[in-house]
């Protein structure tokens, strides 16, 4: 009996770029080998006579067979990208980690330091508006008025209030209780 030429390789393989059916290929092999490996251990180690291969050759070329080593080849190549890209995934995940946590350590502030910083845009207002509150009270009383209420005394004017006063007397809290008093301004 002559060898017949078995097409299974055209049966799987639809171009040279048709990667599923390259491993498809490879599966049909590997299955062709340890049908022979098998068949060796049961025949003392003697090869299979191509009649021998008969029986493997129809199984393997059958459709059921053929969807078989196709999909074991999709099985395979998912795997395979499964574990490829598990581990790229894993190489990415930790270099982007340490590189946002590099990021966030060089950007990150100091504590100690925002505080400090709170603190004394806080202590800045107070004063801000404490002068802002004192301008805007010095504007609505007179300048008398002011110094009777900053150093607690009281003016009292020798002239006629109507005019202009020239010569002013300044009473501490104290004189004007007991009628005494002591110090003169003068205005020119």
């Amino acid at each position: 009996m002559t060898l017949r030429y078995n097409f299974i390789y055209d049966k799987l393989v639809d171009n040279e770029d048709d990667i599923y059916g390259i491993i498809a290929y490879s599966v049909y092999k590997r299955h062709k080998i340890n049908y022979i490996r098998d068949f060796k251990d049961r025949h003392e180690d003697a090869d299979p006579t191509d009649q021998d291969m008969i029986p493997f050759n129809e199984i393997s070329n059958s459709p059921i067979q053929l969807e078989f080593y196709r999909s074991e080849a999709s099985e395979l190549t998912r795997e395979f990208l499964e574990t490829v890209l598990s581990a790229d995934l894993e190489e990415r995940e930790a270099y982007f980690s340490n590189r946002v946590h590099e990021e966030i350590s060089r950007i990150k502030p100091r504590h100690a330091l925002d505080v400090f910083k709170g603190a004394l845009g806080s202590l800045l207002f107070v004063l801000i508006v404490g002068l802002l509150y004192f301008a805007v009270w010095s504007l609505s009383v007179s300048p008398m008025k002011i110094i009777e209420e900053i150093f607690d005394v009281k003016i009292v004017s020798n002239q006629d209030p109507a005019k202009a006063p020239h010569n002013v007397d300044i009473l501490d809290s104290s004189s004007v209780k007991d009628g005494t008093h002591s110090s003169k301004i003068e205005h020119n």
